[in-house]
């Protein structure tokens, strides 16, 4: 009876310790977006609702950890009083150019961002932005606040005709995909079995060093390329439409041992592929090993569970 009652105690501690480790570990990664410095052209009140501005997305916190981009487009996309026009890299950090569409001085809103870490798992990180001055749209000689432009024109084709095109393309569109799926409802996915062979065959050939930068850039683009084409050629894992950020939580739960080195290495390789940042000399068969590894290791994964006991229980 008192051996249970420790057993209950010790369960009661450890949980919220857990919890305050996952709470400082999100705490240490810090986002901040900060608008570009103001211009002769875009000085004073002459950035208008509806202008574009660009914003550079500065992180910190401890190494290993990793901006997912898509998450803070899409979370800012859920936000009628600005839009997302474009995305860039630009000396290793990410560039957004953003219209707004409310004056006065204009906050962009704190939303939360994923942040990958080096064991495959994702942080939910608070952004926060500085202030950007806008200014109102007023018609010349007119008090009339005139925030965003019409958008449609009065007179020329009735608007009720557009509604009823746009209705017969998406029951056309509707119609093609419904005819195109009909004779795959029951199929099962198939997979290559030489695809083990191939994915390995073509990482040990990464293994020696690239010449130049350049060279570095397009080997560690092909070996996530590799990976990727292995998961879904082997597996049936739609790993190539899919993003890291996307890809990682529906893997199978017999994977997650390996889920760390997949995360670590489709992490590095996004950076090289979207960045354009060179990788290390020695980096590229490194990532090389890895991805062996990752394949060496996926492919265990196929023997059935008796076996894998049997083989213990001999060893």
């Amino acid at each position: 009876m008192k051996l249970r009652r420790l057993v209950l105690a010790l369960a009661v501690v450890v949980q919220p310790v857990t919890l305050v480790a996952q709470e400082a570990d999100s705490a240490a990664v810090r986002i901040q977006v900060v608008p570009d410095t103001p211009t002769a052209s875009t000085a004073g009140d002459s950035l208008t609702v509806g202008d574009a501005v660009w914003v550079t997305v500065q992180t910190s916190g401890p190494r290993g950890h990793y901006l997912l981009p898509e998450t803070l487009v899409e979370a800012y996309g859920e936000h009628p009083e600005l839009a997302v026009l474009e995305s860039a890299r630009q000396d290793g950090q990410l560039r957004l150019r953003v219209a707004l569409f409310r004056p006065g001085p204009f906050v962009l809103p704190t939303v939360r961002a994923g942040v990958a870490t080096a064991e495959g798992d994702t942080l939910r990180v608070p952004v926060y932005a500085d202030t950007i001055q806008v200014a109102s749209v007023l018609a010349p000689g007119d008090t009339l606040l005139a925030d965003i432009k019409p958008l449609w024109v009065s007179g020329g084709i009735s608007l009720w005709f557009w509604i009823l095109l746009g209705l017969l393309i998406a029951l056309a569109l509707l119609a093609w995909w419904w005819w195109r799926r009909r004779g795959q409802i029951d199929e099962l996915p198939q997979v290559r079995p030489d695809a083990y062979q191939i994915a390995r065959r073509q990482l040990e050939s990464l293994q020696q060093e690239p010449p130049s930068p350049g060279r570095r850039i397009v080997a560690a683009a092909e070996i996530g390329e590799i990976v990727r084409v292995y998961l879904t050629d082997g597996w049936a894992v739609s790993a190539r439409e899919r993003t890291t950020f996307e890809l990682l939580p529906t893997l199978p739960e017999r994977w997650r041992p390996i889920r760390p080195a997949l995360a670590s290495l489709l992490s590095a390789v996004d950076l090289v592929k979207f960045a354009r940042l060179a990788p290390e000399p020695g980096e590229v068969p490194r990532l090389a090993r890895t991805g062996l590894e990752c394949v060496d290791r996926l492919v265990q994964t196929r023997q059935p569970p008796e076996i894998l006991e049997a083989e213990e229980a001999a060893s």
